[in-house]
């Protein structure tokens, strides 16, 4: 919601293309439309519908693993809300206006960072989040273990853990 928020009073108060110093060159808003993915990548490259398309997909996933109850970690579903309401803030612009607002514009002189928005910043924090957690957790090996009946049949575990 927050995202959808911004977007609405940056439409509503700005210009498209305008500029406003917020801190200096540092940090400031800029007006614009992006037809590819997060942080201008791909921009003007695919068809709005692929776009719409990668970002159902990625919503479903992302519900997926929530509601299966199989990543439930400290903090998992406030990184996996995050993700979640990224995608569909910036779903919620290629299905209303074709094309996602961005506006969060940061650099020095034409150094700058592509122009992003609050969906952009959720997204990343909950993908940088859930990697750190996925590269730091130990996972539990089952090598040694026996497998129990219910483990044989189960075709998730792969045709060498079937096999035993």
């Amino acid at each position: 919601m927050l995202d959808q928020i911004t977007k609405a009073l940056i439409r509503s108060q700005m210009d498209y293309r305008e500029l406003i110093p917020i801190f200096g060159d540092l940090f400031r808003f800029h007006y614009v439309h992006n037809s590819g993915a997060a942080f201008g990548l791909f921009n003007g490259s695919g068809s709005r519908y692929y776009f719409i398309a990668i970002s159902l997909i990625s919503v479903a996933v992302i519900l997926y693993l929530i509601l299966s109850g199989r990543y439930i970690f400290k903090g998992s579903r406030i990184a996996f809300g995050l993700v979640l309401g990224g995608a569909l803030g910036n779903l919620v612009d290629r299905i209303w206006i074709s094309e996602v607002v961005d506006f969060i514009d940061m650099g020095i002189g034409h150094h700058r960072w592509p122009t992003y928005n609050i969906a952009d910043i959720g997204v990343t924090l909950g993908v940088l989040y859930l990697a750190a957690v996925f590269i730091t957790t130990e996972v539990e090996s089952t090598k040694d273990e026996p497998a129990s009946a219910d483990a044989l049949d189960d075709p998730a575990l792969g045709p060498e853990r079937n096999n035993e």
